[in-house]
């Protein structure tokens, strides 16, 4: 019994740094996501450019802002406004206009890309150019996106690419001309008399 009781304390002690070390990284990891994270969708506000590609069978472009719960985005095919209560959508090809409710819980699209940062474990890893490499894995449980790799700058730490597993494919996010800090709130309000030649369609 003593024999053994010896063994499992200095199991326990051999152990101890890898569990300390494991917990550090993942702290680390979590404070790096926050950091980008809060700067998106908390008081500073974040713009890019973006291009997104899914399995190689789709794939856009454009530009957006972010801003706590307000959102714009521009791209070829559209241009949206999210002041937070009401989203607009301006469709270039048709000239209309289309009204969503920001919180739509009939979107299935969306739904797929639920994303709640306490249902994640974090690590990083460095990569071989320097780059950091954070990996978001979806606890036991919870639904939403399986697994989010995102790619941070290693001077700046600032997002350069996403990586997300949705169901069984993997999506792929590009961000350029990333700049932290939206003091014009205005460039999130639909521009009613631009667009009032338009068709209206509500969709909430």
């Amino acid at each position: 019994m003593k024999r053994f009781i010896s063994f499992f304390l200095l199991s326990v002690l051999f152990l101890l740094p890898t569990v300390a070390q494991e917990n550090s990284n993942a702290r680390q990891a979590r404070q790096m996501f926050e950091r980008v994270y809060s700067q998106m969708f908390g008081d500073v506000g974040a713009s890019f450019h973006y291009k997104i590609s899914i399995l190689g069978i789709y794939s856009t472009e454009g530009d957006a802002w972010y801003k706590g719960k307000m959102k714009k985005e521009v791209s070829k095919k559209n241009i949206k406004w999210n002041d937070g209560v009401i989203k607009y959508e301006y469709l270039i090809k048709d000239d209309v206009i289309k009204l969503h409710d920001p919180n739509d819980k009939k979107d299935k699209l969306k739904q797929k890309f639920n994303f709640t940062p306490d249902d994640y474990t974090y690590s990083v890893k460095k990569e071989d150019n320097g780059d950091y490499r954070l990996f978001l894995k979806l606890k036991p449980g919870h639904k939403g996106m399986k697994e989010i790799h995102v790619f941070l700058d290693n001077k700046t730490r600032h997002p350069k690419r996403l990586r997300i597993k949705v169901s069984f494919f993997w999506a792929n996010l590009y961000l350029t001309n990333y700049n932290p800090g939206i003091t014009d709130e205005s460039i999130f309000v639909f521009p009613k008399e631009k667009y009032k030649h338009c068709k209206v369609i509500d969709e909430r």
